[in-house]
């Protein structure tokens, strides 16, 4: 068949630009089926999987076949949160609510403002809808990466961006801003006419949310997801929390549907089973907390990390720690980011998991010591 050429119209400077780069969507990366996955810090708990298949398995067959109906959700997700239904926009993961923040609000030569390193999206955003991007650039320290609040409240109060984005825990640093300093951070936003996203995607594995502030600050947006803590990644469900006002400049940007039925029907049944899901996030962080002593207890340095993951540098010992380990488990071997530089980062999973993984880790560095 032959192939007709036309001239067709350029996309917009910013897509059309070859620095905006995203990955080739016909080569996957496959994660083998024997090995424990804890590359990507998704709900490993068997317990909660056990859960969501009993939901899933219950899901009217209807839900396939049908386009959802947000609005139960919405009202009952409000009442789960303890905010109104009218503040929240239901969107695909955490990661389609901060587009929603950018495309209803960034255009082309708007100054964005996001942590480094960071989520990925935030940099293909602001690239995508033509913003410069200042840094907040996490530096190295003994205890891990760190960024001052001071550092941050110079730089918003300098540049006075048009959007400041900054996960709280962010990853993959898995640092934090207790809520005096995010006060302080959304308030000189407030001052610089900026706008101001926080994503607790780690909420509850850390514990603390602002979500109930945005009837406080007319100039916050917090996101947050179902895909970690309740183990429901797969379906691609978030949602975003603001004002009022806010919220409805983000629905004018939604999709005629938000999210799938599936996903919808889902999350209704699960919101009733919360104290099971906070139970789920108490093992993952008792797991963690595990893994992280008995790393310490080789003499090995780790980051105690608010996300549901954490960091272990291996040292003299990596190359042969990886080696033993890739039959068992998929992890994060080491980052080029100076601040991270030499951690490897394991994704949270129950004790009962990650004792295989500790034994193994103890037994090639005792082997080595041994030799020496």
């Amino acid at each position: 068949m032959s192939k007709h050429h036309y001239i067709v119209p350029m996309a917009r400077a910013a897509v059309a630009d070859p620095k905006l780069f995203r990955p080739d969507w016909t080569v996957g990366i496959s994660r083998d089926p024997a090995l424990l996955w804890l590359d990507k810090n998704e709900n490993t708990d068997p317990q909660m999987a056990e859960l969501v298949s009993r939901v899933l398995s219950d899901i009217d067959q209807t839900a396939i076949r049908t386009y959802p109906e947000c609005a139960p959700l919405y009202h009952k997700l409000g009442a789960y949160l303890g905010i109104g239904a009218d503040h929240l926009l239901l969107t695909a993961g955490s990661d389609g609510a901060i587009r929603s923040v950018f495309e209803a609000y960034i255009d082309p030569g708007d100054v964005v403002m996001h942590t480094v390193p960071t989520f990925a999206m935030y940099a293909v955003y602001s690239s995508m809808y033509g913003a410069s991007v200042i840094p907040l650039d996490y530096h190295p320290s003994d205890n891990g990466p760190f960024l001052s609040v001071e550092a941050v409240l110079k730089t918003i109060a300098e540049i006075r961006p048009k959007l400041v984005c900054l996960p709280n825990p962010d990853s993959p640093t898995g640092t934090v801003f207790i809520p005096d300093q995010l006060r302080r951070i959304i308030e000189a936003a407030g001052e610089a006419g900026s706008l101001i996203l926080i994503d607790e995607a780690y909420y509850p594995f850390y514990g603390n949310t602002i979500i109930s502030w945005v009837d406080e600050y007319t100039n916050l947006v917090v996101t947050q997801t179902f895909a970690k803590a309740w183990g429901l990644s797969g379906l691609r469900i978030g949602y975003a929390a603001a004002c009022p006002e806010l919220a409805r400049i983000l629905h004018k940007v939604r999709p005629m549907y938000e999210v799938n039925t599936v996903a919808v029907a889902t999350m209704e049944k699960m919101l009733d089973h919360s104290h099971e899901m906070m139970a789920s996030v108490k093992r993952l962080n008792a797991g963690k907390e595990v893994f992280l002593d008995a790393m310490e207890d080789l003499g090995l340095k780790v980051l105690r990390s608010q996300g549901n993951f954490l960091h272990v540098a291996f040292g003299d010992y990596a190359s042969t720690v990886h080696e033993r380990l890739k039959a068992k488990v998929l992890y994060r071997l080491d980052f080029k980011e100076p601040c991270l530089k030499g951690f490897s980062r394991f994704s949270a999973t129950t004790p009962e998991r990650f004792n295989p993984i500790i034994e193994c880790i103890r037994q090639t560095i005792n082997e080595r010591r041994n030799k020496l």
